[in-house]
């Protein structure tokens, strides 16, 4: 199963994110708690005729929380921060002038409000930019104290709370921080591993094609001229060179996720079977083809090399192993594949006894069409001959007098 993961920025935001949510939150509570004890305690006092203004400032304050907690930005802070702040001034300037005893008796009461403007908090991307945010809060709740000292001609009177919750923010934000840290130096950057594991899948890809070419071309081409004649005809000669041109050309090992005009490929693909069959009626082995329909079988390019790779691979061991002096090849139609199916009546083998470092069969028929997207299947014992089924996935069906862009003759039939 293939789990997603969010990359490590987005999740850092998203934490830090839920703890600016719950720091918005403390503020609203302890506005929320602050109504009734403002009502009690101006009540108490029979200070009611004092009471309107300061309930008013302070569900201003709430109102602004709940702005910035729809839109947590940076702007929005701000502009809390400078409304909550006047509002904040108006408030304790109400209270004190209504009673400057409050000052004595009640600080925790006229503070309140400041303790609001330390417990703010904005979705950074880092825990020190949440400490930053809260530094701004306190230094609005200072400078609130100190505007109502000059105006009320009181002394400055900040109190502990302001302090105390600034001092629990950066706790919560450096334990965050610290978590943050711990998890980056153990866990890996998940975009990094995937590139990587790009890599190594490109890597393996690119083995197995290294491995498949060497097998068709050097060590086939190494067994033509040991059971050659002395002097090598003209066929062979041309067959040495095309295999040398193939080696030194480096197409093979280009890879590309740009795909050709599918009839342009088709017409390429019907050449190469075409000069497969004709390579090895040469060469001594018969390639008898049956297979009807109706249809044009469109292939994928990548797949069509693989199909005529494991072909030619395919065709090389009957050749060389069974004994056998012909192939016959049988073409099975689906609308979602084409199996090639090539059997002969030679001498046969087990499979389960070839050495697992022989390349003909492991890399060249079946890992080749696996990589490709297609399968492979092999059936044999000693004396039975040999089948084996090349199916490759067809990436469209056309029926036959459909037209397209190109010629009929470009697609294989």
């Amino acid at each position: 199963m293939r789990v997603t993961l969010l990359p490590r920025e987005a999740a850092a935001r998203v934490i830090t994110g839920a703890v600016a949510t719950l720091a918005w939150s403390a503020g609203a509570t302890v506005i929320l708690l602050s109504l009734p004890v403002l009502v009690d305690t101006l009540v108490r006092k029979e200070l009611v005729s004092a009471l309107p203004l300061p309930l008013v400032l302070l569900l201003v304050m709430l109102a602004g929380i709940g702005v910035a907690l729809w839109r947590m930005t940076p702007p929005v802070v701000i502009a809390y921060l400078v409304v909550a702040s006047l509002a904040a001034v108006g408030y304790e300037v109400a209270l004190i002038t209504a009673d400057p005893g409050l000052l004595e008796h009640e600080l925790f009461l006229v503070n309140r409000p400041t303790l609001a403007l330390v417990t703010i908090g904005v979705a950074a991307t880092s825990a020190i930019g949440g400490i930053v945010w809260c530094l701004f809060g306190f230094a609005a709740a200072g400078a609130v104290s100190i505007i109502v000292a000059l105006i009320t001609d009181t002394p400055v009177r900040p109190g502990w709370g302001p302090s105390m919750a600034l001092l629990l923010a950066v706790v919560l934000y450096l334990t965050l921080f610290v978590i943050q840290a711990r998890q980056r130096r153990r866990l890996p950057r998940f975009e990094e591993l995937e590139l990587a594991t790009r890599r190594r899948a490109a890597s393996a890809d690119l083995a197995r094609r290294t491995t498949a070419i060497v097998h068709d071309t050097v060590l086939n081409d190494l067994a033509v001229v040991m059971n050659a004649p002395d002097v090598l005809d003209e066929r062979i000669r041309q067959r040495l060179r095309d295999d040398l041109a193939t080696l030194e050309g480096g197409a093979w090992i280009r890879t590309t996720e740009k795909v050709p005009v599918p009839d342009e490929g088709q017409a390429q693909l019907r050449n190469d079977l075409s000069r497969l069959a004709s390579d090895f009626r040469w060469r001594g082995l018969t390639v008898n083809v049956t297979g009807v329909t109706s249809g044009v079988y469109i292939f994928d390019p990548v797949a069509g090399e693989a199909l005529v790779g494991a072909l030619e691979a395919t065709f090389e061991n009957v050749l060389r192993h069974s004994g056998a002096s012909t192939a016959n090849v049988e073409i099975m139609y689906s609308d979602t594949e084409v199996t090639f199916m090539v059997s002969d009546e030679g001498v046969g083998f087990d499979p389960e006894s070839v050495d697992a470092s022989r390349l003909g069969i492991r890399g060249s028929i079946v890992g080749r069409m696996e990589a490709a997207g297609g399968r492979a299947q092999l059936w044999s014992s000693p004396g039975a001959g040999t089948t084996v089924l090349l199916s490759v996935p067809v990436a469209e069906v056309r029926e036959r007098g459909t037209p397209s862009k190109h010629q009929e003759a470009d697609y294989v039939d």
